[in-house]
């Protein structure tokens, strides 16, 4: 039966004069990843190849890339073939993208999708089609966000949803229209994860309620449906509405599962774990994080939020006295973070180099510096795993903790939770007593105690008079981080205030600053300045006189 349909629609095609587009529309009701709709994409190749209409054959091949299974990187390189032989810079642009999309979103080899999204940029970044340059731009920007640099990241996304929210009155084809709709989904739903990832919740939570709004009741978007899904669940576990979370994230599930997306897939499962360690459910919370493991050995792959799965596990079985599993999760651990660290290296370094616009030439050395910054973070990680693994390791694991709880906030989705943390036990504090310990730190948040350098916990903990166990639940829960990063929040904020308000703060030489707000060493206020605020303490006097602050 099949087979006498297609050989009717063959027909059908030669008696209307063999128009391209009508091989397009045999397949367009075709779901992604439906092996059918080769038969007809399989026809507009071989017409596109007859008659040498190189254009029309890098759309088929760019077809039977969104069509095939198993052979989605060969025909990518079919794409790129018959758009060179199309000597279009629009064409080529386009066919490089389409191989790096393929690279990031189904192979997840950021590496070499960038590659790609750069050999793009130098086709489009002065194409005069305003579709191909923003679906450019947008990729670039996905590359930012997994980076790190959440605001450039989102600044670009805004100008793509601005972009794509826009009707054009010549896009009258359907297909066009949907792919512009789906444009302008994915950019609000990577808006609202950059948002997140800045700690903007409450204006992330609008972005999410219009995504789910603007795809809801069309089956077209439910998998961008599914990612909105997600997100509100991330929210509603930030607000600790865990039964909401739990059963927004099943339902982000259903769809994810379906495309075979194991990054998004990994984070649901990693935050799930969460949720049931906090409600004393641990053993269906290691489970899931056992399941983030499983990802990791299929597919290679590492993705920074999902970081602190290891740490769990490691815990969990330590405290559950279980030598063996506690060593083989903290071999895990190393090995992803031998990737992150190549990966962000290469990354940082390749779009430092590469992708120079006139809209981020002043961001080219915050890149460079994050970069080598993010590389020396993960070396520090690798360095004090080692340590734990030798003799003697609490004494000095006590010291690094800090440290590796601010590499945690950069890369963490929520920044909520850390080693140090995990290792207190859940437990429900008096209303007073928590009401109490809130007053007193609002007090002394008031009186700028965070500017005594070398404060602790236990310090603090007496002139609160309770103990650390308490302070640490309470900052935790209510303050959303552990105790070095609420710390280091505060610092850094005083310090943005002090500059902003004060024109004799930003004459001082940055050592004075960071001694002011209560660093040890200039090199430590820096680096977290810059992890906080997307630029360095220089560059943001600069602005501020500027006058663009």
């Amino acid at each position: 039966m099949k087979k006498a349909i297609f050989l009717f629609m063959c027909i059908g095609v030669l008696m209307n004069g063999q128009k391209f587009s009508d091989y397009r529309a045999r397949y367009d009701n075709f779901d992604e990843n439906d092996s059918h709709a080769m038969e007809f994409v399989d026809v507009y190749i071989r017409e596109a190849k007859k008659v040498k209409n190189y254009k029309e054959l890098s759309q088929a091949y760019r077809d039977a890339v969104y069509f095939s299974k198993e052979k989605k990187l060969m025909y990518a390189d079919s794409v790129i073939g018959a758009a060179s032989l199309a000597k279009d810079s629009d064409v080529i642009g386009n066919a490089y993208l389409t191989k790096g999309s393929i690279y990031y979103f189904t192979l997840r080899k950021y590496q070499k999708a960038l590659d790609e999204y750069l050999r793009a940029w130098a086709y489009l970044e002065n194409s005069k089609d305003s579709y191909l340059y923003h679906k450019n731009l947008y990729h670039i920007g996905v590359v930012k966000s997994y980076l790190g640099y959440y605001e450039e990241a989102y600044k670009i996304f805004s100008k793509c949803r601005q972009y794509y929210n826009t009707q054009n009155a010549s896009e009258t084809q359907p297909n066009l229209r949907h792919n512009r709709k789906r444009g302008y989904l994915n950019s609000l739903n990577q808006m609202s994860i950059c948002l997140i990832l800045l700690f903007r919740y409450k204006d992330a939570e609008p972005l999410v309620s219009e995504g789910l709004q603007q795809s809801a009741n069309d089956k077209d978007f439910d998998l961008e449906r599914s990612y909105f899904y997600k997100l509100k669940a991330i929210l509603g576990y930030l607000e600790r509405n865990d039964r909401e979370a739990l059963a927004d994230f099943n339902t982000a599930l259903a769809g994810i599962e379906k495309v075979n997306d194991f990054t998004n897939v990994s984070v649901i499962y990693y935050l799930k774990g969460k949720i049931l360690l906090r409600n004393n459910q641990d053993q269906q919370g290691v489970g899931y994080l056992k399941k983030v493991d499983s990802i990791f050995q299929q597919n290679s792959f590492v993705l920074p939020a999902t970081r602190e799965t290891y740490e769990l596990l490691i815990d969990y079985y330590r405290n559950n006295t279980d030598p063996k599993k506690e060593l083989y999760y903290t071999n895990q651990l190393l090995k992803f973070d031998k990737i992150l660290s190549a990966d962000f290296k290469y990354l940082s370094t390749k779009i430092h180099k590469e992708y120079d616009t006139k809209v981020l030439i002043e961001s080219k050395k915050k890149l460079e510096n994050t970069s080598r910054f993010g590389y020396a973070i993960a070396a520090f990680c690798l360095i004090g795993l080692l340590v734990i693994s030798g003799v003697g390791y609490q004494r000095i694991w006590k010291k690094r903790k800090g440290e590796l709880v601010r590499t945690q906030a950069v890369m963490e989705i929520s920044g909520e939770e850390s080693q140090e943390t995990n290792s207190v036990k859940s437990f429900k504090l008096p209303e007073h007593l928590v009401a109490d310990i809130l007053n007193k730190l609002k007090h002394m948040e008031e009186k700028n105690f965070y500017l005594e350098k070398g404060l602790t916990q236990s310090q603090l903990a007496k002139k609160l008079k309770t103990n650390t166990a308490y302070l640490s639940a309470i900052i935790n829960e209510h303050k959303g981080c552990n105790f070095n990063t609420y710390i280091n929040r505060l610092r850094i904020m005083y310090a943005k205030e002090m500059l902003t308000n004060d024109p004799l703060w930003r004459k001082y030489a940055i050592d004075d600053i960071s001694r002011e707000c209560g660093f040890s060493n200039r090199s430590n206020f820096s680096k977290l300045f810059l992890e906080m605020t997307a630029m360095s303490p220089v560059e943001f006097i600069r602005k501020i006189e500027q006058g663009v602050e």
